[in-house]
């Protein structure tokens, strides 16, 4: 397979996988560059992500009072910071 070449800075493209979709990262511009239905992959796994973040809050929440008593503000999380984390 022939190495990928960045369109904006014709650096090498690095093949990387988050959360089950496969895009193409630039490795010196760290430009994104996504395929054709890959958008819509992104946005599914955003859907899927945030839906099951409310289930997991919702169960958190039995006890309505007692959340309110223990609640501790939580630092909120985008999806896409887990799938563009290349740390």
């Amino acid at each position: 397979m022939a190495t990928l070449v960045c369109p904006k800075c014709l650096g090498r493209m690095q093949t990387v996988e988050r959360n089950g979709v496969v895009f193409e990262r630039c490795e010196e511009c760290g430009g994104i560059f996504l395929d054709r239905g890959e958008l819509e992959q992104l946005v599914r796994a955003e859907s899927m992500y945030y839906r099951a973040a409310s289930s997991r809050w919702a169960s958190e929440r039995e006890d309505e009072e007692e959340w309110h008593r223990k609640r501790k503000p939580k630092k909120f999380r985008h999806f896409l910071e887990e799938i563009l984390d290349f740390d």
